[in-house]
């Protein structure tokens, strides 16, 4: 969980530069001007909170707000009965999509070689060629913003893999499956590994306010059978592989946040995988669906994406934050220092 937090400190510089002073001040002038916003803000919050305790809300206007959030809580509660239904329908629609999802798949791997219709190309020798399109769904998913996930030693085991499919689950609860379809490959026996993502479709009722229809509360991998010493997993450390083991997120030696932002950018990158890499999987191999974050990239929705190969960063920047915390403080200390000092001998 990265917290991007820039300090400037605009200040009048002096006349004559004083080289052996001058990054000091700038240092200890940088620091008093964050603490200065951050008390300014805490200001701010308080003097909101006395204004709206200081001004009572008048009895009639009172049964006036009453009543409207009780119809906005009636807006909630319809909207939970729709989001269900357009989910039911999803289901109902499963098997039309699936049947699209079945031609791609025997082009992609081969199966099925369409003519080509345009009398200006190469004849359409399948001798010639490749069988189906190599490494289709190792760059589908390198084009989208799980790129990040994904090792160089990733990639062999990746390029084995022949589909990626969902499937949608009404009963007992919502959910669906992504399921990630792999040839033979040296690297394990699975056919298929899966992970399953379970939903739930019900405001808070502490913060109905938040609610934004179905999310992800929790999920469940598989079991990889590796071959002996192929196991990307545990060689290699990080691994796109550590997606299908949620339990590897779960450690005792990281606080709550932590946890929290682990699992808000695992359970992005789920629905990623479900609503956009499956679905515009040919946009993506052919560039038609790039949509770029401000730095040329992909970027994860809860920018602050601290998934697989961004732990170790994450550990790290809370470190720093509180080594720079500890700078802080003694150097608001020193600058109370020289004030009593200035003071005294004047």
């Amino acid at each position: 969980m990265a917290d991007h937090v820039t300090d400037e400190a605009a200040g009048n510089s002096p006349s004559v530069p004083s080289p052996s002073n001058e990054p000091s001040l700038g240092k200890t002038e940088a620091s008093l001007m964050h603490q200065i916003s951050v008390i300014e803000k805490r200001i701010k919050e308080i003097e909101l909170e006395q204004s709206s305790i200081a001004k009572p809300i008048p009895p009639n206007i009172q049964a006036k707000l009453y009543a409207l959030r009780k119809i906005q809580l009636d807006i909630v509660d319809k909207e939970v009965q729709f989001h269900l239904k357009a989910h039911a329908m999803e289901v109902e629609y499963q098997q039309e999509f699936n049947e699209c999802h079945e031609k791609i798949a025997r082009i992609v791997n081969g199966l099925d070689v369409p003519e080509l219709v345009d009398f200006n190309t190469a004849p359409n020798d399948v001798a010639d060629q490749p069988k189906g399109i190599p490494e289709f769904w190792l760059t589908v998913l390198k084009s989208s913003f799980l790129d990040h996930m994904i090792q160089e030693t990733d990639e062999p085991a990746l390029k084995h893999l022949q589909d990626i499919r969902v499937q949608l689950v009404k009963e007992p609860e919502p959910g669906f499956e992504l399921q990630f379809h792999f040839g033979t490959n040296d690297y394990f026996t699975n056919e298929v590994l899966t992970k399953k993502y379970f939903l739930r479709c019900a405001p808070n009722p502490d913060a109905p306010a938040k609610f934004n229809g179905f999310e992800i509360y929790n999920c469940k991998g598989c079991t990889i059978d590796w071959k002996p010493d192929r196991n990307l997993v545990e060689t290699t450390g990080n691994s796109f592989f550590d997606f299908f083991c949620p339990e590897k997120m779960s450690n005792a030696d990281y606080d709550a946040d932590f946890h929290e932002a682990v699992l808000e950018c695992d359970f992005q990158s789920g629905y990623h995988i479900k609503e956009t890499i499956i679905p515009r999987a040919v946009f993506l191999f052919l560039k038609e669906n790039t949509i770029l974050g401000e730095e040329g990239h992909y970027t994860c929705c809860c920018d602050r994406c601290v998934y697989i190969d961004c732990l170790d960063d994450l550990v790290a920047h809370q470190s720093h934050n509180a080594e720079d915390e500890d700078q802080l403080n003694q150097e608001s200390n020193t600058g109370e220092n020289v004030d009593e000092t200035q003071e005294d001998s004047i």
